[in-house]
């Protein structure tokens, strides 16, 4: 079983132009999260999916592996499973959709995330992460509630569960946006499975999956990121990479 991890990245982001070559202590958040997605234990190849010639120059210029797909893919899965096509692929397969703008990601992380797919238990997983209120309230920000096997039940850019009539305060999960898939079933996600009301309402794939039926698998994370989609996120994530155990060490 092959392990890859594939990083979308475009240039014509609407809410921050240019994001991906935005510098965070003097690398590219391209950069960062390229070379610690490198550090999984799991993986066995990286790649960055783009469309851009920027996007290609940076990569080239720190020694990663570039694939390129089309400029007029919207989705930052369908870009990655563009460029996994070419990778001669077995449907038993992982391919891991890791966005490209969360530059502080742990290869535990990957790892961890990774487990219920590599055992066989679902087709799909994703990472989570315990959410604060600001976290809640913030669009950009999907939040995510579970069964009691932490498979995903909902996901919403909205402030869910509802507080409204709260009787016992329970945990809170944002999702991490590390997405393994099985391959035999990213390809099923993609061109079988149609877009579903829910997903379109919230512009969330996921839903997509939860739907159809099919259990997305999320896997709770301690350790604390931080995605970047303008500039005080920015400076936000180069405030946590000052401290970061693994830039600390050197990549």
């Amino acid at each position: 079983m092959r392990v890859v991890i594939g990083i979308p990245s475009r240039m014509g982001s609407t809410r921050f132009p240019g994001k991906p070559l935005c510098k965070i202590m003097n690398h590219s958040m391209l950069e960062h999260c390229y070379k610690r997605s490198c550090l999984s234990k799991v993986a066995s190849d990286v790649f960055v999916a783009g469309c851009d010639q920027e996007i290609q120059d940076e990569v080239a210029r720190f020694g990663g592996k570039y694939i390129h797909t089309d400029k007029n893919i919207t989705r930052p899965g369908l870009r990655v499973a563009a460029a996994a096509e070419s990778l001669n692929l077995d449907d038993d397969d992982i391919v891991v959709v890791l966005q490209g703008d969360e530059p502080l990601i742990r290869p535990e992380m990957i790892d961890d995330i990774l487990r219920p797919v590599v055992e066989g238990e679902v087709f799909v997983s994703n990472g989570c992460f315990e959410a604060d209120l600001n976290d809640l309230n913030d669009p950009a920000e999907i939040k995510v509630v579970c069964d009691n096997q932490m498979n995903a039940l909902y996901m919403s850019r909205a402030p869910i569960p509802s507080q409204a009539h709260e009787e016992k305060r329970t945990k809170f999960f944002k999702q991490v946006c590390v997405m393994p898939f099985q391959w035999g079933f990213m390809k099923k996600f993609n061109h079988e499975l149609k877009p579903t009301t829910l997903e379109l309402q919230e512009s969330v794939e996921m839903n997509r999956a939860i739907q159809h039926g099919f259990k997305v698998r999320m896997v709770e994370t301690k350790f604390q990121t931080k995605s970047v989609d303008n500039e005080n996120d920015r400076i936000d994530a180069e405030k946590l990479m000052k401290n970061d155990s693994l830039f600390l060490l050197g990549y």
